[in-house]
């Protein structure tokens, strides 16, 4: 399973030089991320891929204590701790991340970096070890925080030929409260160990790897610097602010300071947002439009999202369209509709990413969302190794409530819900699925160690909550909760995927095991183990 990458976005920022606009963009890392291969520092138009590192270990993040130059580029607030009095301080300090192994233009080899290092005169580019990548979509020049020691070559080399740039087209800066220019020989090195920043300029759609030879280059993040304005752009999380107008004279919309919208509807009008600034916008990435609303409907609605739509019953409090099988490739507006007058709060209106699909058989562990007991007489336990001890009455139960926001979740992409035990049932037990429209039950009979629950000609597509009952007072251990993927499964699944065997970390970085205490990450998440 992957670990979501974390990342620190900071806000785009324009800035007037001379009589000519230009835009300004930081990617900054985050004190506590794990950052292993592949994994991403993005703005708005750029973005640094982190090379292929090691398979088993991330690149390690680091604080970098700076001067005024480096400070007011990179600098971020964090909590120090005071090596005399040991209270922990608020401190300016550079994050940065530096890899495990130097850059070779092999394959890995387990967690070994393969091949011999860079020469300019052949172009061999690094495959493995400790490298950065940095693709923008507009000409520009990038100013990077870097740490380089003595004596080794640094390089910023061009993917599609190879080359790196001349020693002319690379300014080096040491830190300090004024920078100062360091020259690079002919071999690209410096005599003295660099804490500072380097720049260049960059032309659209290149991707230039930045590294060091014979060493491990630390890298703190980017400054993006290009000409124009900035450019029309989407944020797949909140696109409310593109809904500006309706089709018809006679209806209306309010931004409210809540950050809703007011929809005042006419029959087949529509509240639409117009994304072709720039001519059709492409979102093939994407996997599905939502719209969710703050009171269930009264009307019939409908998305439309170029050949994409989606039709809503009323009663509704969220409208899903999918873009599966759909051309969104050329996008020029998205609108929703209603099918009468009425009036419409809109809470929130977003893009999903396609998620990974999810092979056939695969196990989604749900045990972590069981919290609850229906009645007041039951308890449950979470135990170390992630079982369950539940202490049921007769016909109360163990429960997980998933309908976020009333909101019910998707389960159309599972064939099974299964609950296994660690010791045979000593009582009747029973599986518990409350839909929009129905309770679904599946009994189980004493003596067993697994309950199967299967799906077939069973609508579990607006699941609110999911339980185990027992038929009589009993104490009983639970060891998986999961449910099971089918061949057309898709990943969707954000909410609910919990890997109680991922690896986890400190908020240093470093793997940690489960007899850790304190705020850990794992499966992308933060926790505090007690």
């Amino acid at each position: 399973m992957l670990m979501k990458k974390i990342f620190t976005l900071i806000a785009v920022v324009a800035m007037a030089i001379g009589v000519q606009a230009q835009t300004t963009e930081k990617a900054l890392f985050e004190e506590g991320g794990a950052y292993g291969n592949g994994a991403t520092l993005t703005t708005e138009n750029c973005k640094v891929v982190l090379g292929n590192d090691r398979t088993t270990k991330n690149y390690d993040v680091k604080l970098a204590s700076v001067k005024a130059y480096c400070a007011e580029l990179f600098g971020q607030q964090v909590m120090v701790e005071n090596s005399e009095t040991g209270a922990m301080e608020e401190k300016t300090r550079v994050i940065y991340v530096v890899g495990n192994q130097n850059p070779k233009d092999g394959e890995l080899d387990g967690d070994s970096s393969t091949g011999s290092g860079y020469k300019p005169a052949s172009g061999n580019l690094p495959q493995s070890g400790t490298y950065y990548m940095i693709t923008p979509q507009q000409d520009g020049h990038i100013t990077a925080f870097i740490v380089l020691n003595s004596g080794k070559s640094l390089y910023v080399a061009k993917a599609s030929t190879g080359e790196c740039l001349p020693q002319d087209q690379l300014v080096v800066k040491a830190d300090g409260d004024e920078p100062a220019v360091v020259e690079l020989d002919e071999n690209f090195q410096t005599g003295e160990k660099i804490t500072g920043t380097v720049e260049f300029d960059v032309v659209a759609g290149e991707t230039y790897y930045l590294f060091c030879a014979g060493s491990k280059l630390s890298f703190g993040g980017y400054i993006y610097t290009f000409a124009g304005g900035t450019p029309f752009s989407i944020n797949p999380d909140n696109l409310m602010p593109l809904f500006t107008y309706c089709w018809n004279e006679a209806e209306s919309l309010s931004h409210n300071d809540d950050g809703t919208i007011t929809y005042n509807a006419v029959a087949w009008g529509g509240l639409a947002a117009w994304l072709a600034v720039d001519g059709p916008v492409d979102l093939s990435k994407y996997g599905k439009l939502v719209f969710e609303f703050a009171e269930p409907t009264t009307v019939n609605t409908q998305i439309l999202a170029g050949s994409a739509t989606a039709w809503g019953e009323p009663g509704i409090k969220k409208l899903v369209c999918s873009f599966d099988g759909k051309d969104v490739s050329a996008i020029e507006q998205i609108a929703l509709q209603a099918s009468d007058v009425t009036t419409i709060v809109v809470t929130r209106i977003y893009l999903e990413e396609k998620g990974d699909p999810i092979p056939e058989g695969d196990h989604i562990s749900i045990i972590d969302k069981f919290n609850g007991c229906w009645n007041e007489a039951e308890t449950l336990v979470h135990n170390e190794d992630g079982s369950i001890t539940f202490n049921a009455v007769s016909w109360g139960g163990a429960s997980a409530w998933l309908a976020e926001n009333d909101i019910p979740v998707d389960w159309s992409m599972y064939t099974k819900l299964v609950f296994e035990y660690a010791e045979p049932s000593a009582v009747n037990t029973q599986g518990f699925i409350q839909t929009t429209t129905e309770n679904i039950t599946f009994p189980g009979n004493a003596g067993i160690t697994k309950l199967e629950c299967p799906f077939e000609d069973r609508d579990v597509s607006k699941v609110n909550q999911v339980a185990l009952q027992c038929a009589e007072p009993t104490t009983l251990v639970i060891t998986a909760i999961y449910l099971v993927a089918n061949a057309e499964g898709i990943g969707e699944v954000r909410h609910y995927i919990f890997d109680a065997d991922a690896p986890m970390y400190n908020l240093s970085g470093v793997r940690v095991n489960k007899d850790y205490k304190g705020v850990v990450i794992q499966n992308g998440h933060k926790f505090i183990r007690k």
